[in-house]
């Protein structure tokens, strides 16, 4: 394949909060080859978008294209991959480095910054995949999504919701009397 065009997104709701990539992979005439939307877990936009960068560039791979360009609507994202910005934050130097590693399977590539408006389709499926996300979460009873919860925490945090909820019991209890 002479050439693609890959747009990506990352999303959070929250930062952090829940994540999700959207990625769609289009040939040099426009034609979309693949889309990708895909909950990532909790983590930060920033990351987010590394990680959107890093599965498009593994999606592209097997096409061995001679040229591939990449638009991200984050600028952050795009400077810090062409060298333009430093890495401030710590965690995302080893992303950097997976970017930079698998570019490297590329023989010519670029990252360029868009606008939003020019990176719709990638944006509206990282939220997608965030919208299916909390679909199944509704899904869900509360006990159930209250237990998943309450499994992230600490022993010391989780007596604490215990005794939260044992106090909430025993009013409701009161309150039934």
């Amino acid at each position: 394949m002479e050439k693609l065009f890959v747009n990506v997104d990352g999303a959070s709701q929250g930062n952090p909060g829940e994540a999700a990539i959207g990625i769609v992979i289009a040939d040099a005439d426009g034609n979309v080859i693949k889309e990708i939307s895909e909950h990532i877990g909790r983590t930060t936009n920033n990351v987010a978008e590394y990680r959107a960068l890093i599965e498009a560039i593994k999606a592209v791979i097997p096409y061995t294209p001679k040229r591939v360009i990449f638009f991200t609507d984050s600028q952050l994202l795009a400077n810090q991959v062409n060298g333009l910005y430093r890495i401030r934050r710590p965690h995302l130097e080893p992303l950097n480095r997976q970017v930079h590693e698998l570019l490297a399977k590329l023989p010519n590539w670029q990252v360029n910054y868009v606008e939003r408006d020019a990176n719709w389709k990638a944006h509206r499926l990282a939220q997608k995949a965030l919208l299916e996300r909390v679909a199944k979460e509704a899904e869900v009873g509360l006990p159930e999504r209250i237990r998943r919860k309450v499994e992230l925490l600490d022993e010391i945090d989780q007596r604490r919701v215990l005794e939260f909820v044992n106090r909430l019991y025993e009013e409701a209890q009161k309150d039934k009397t």
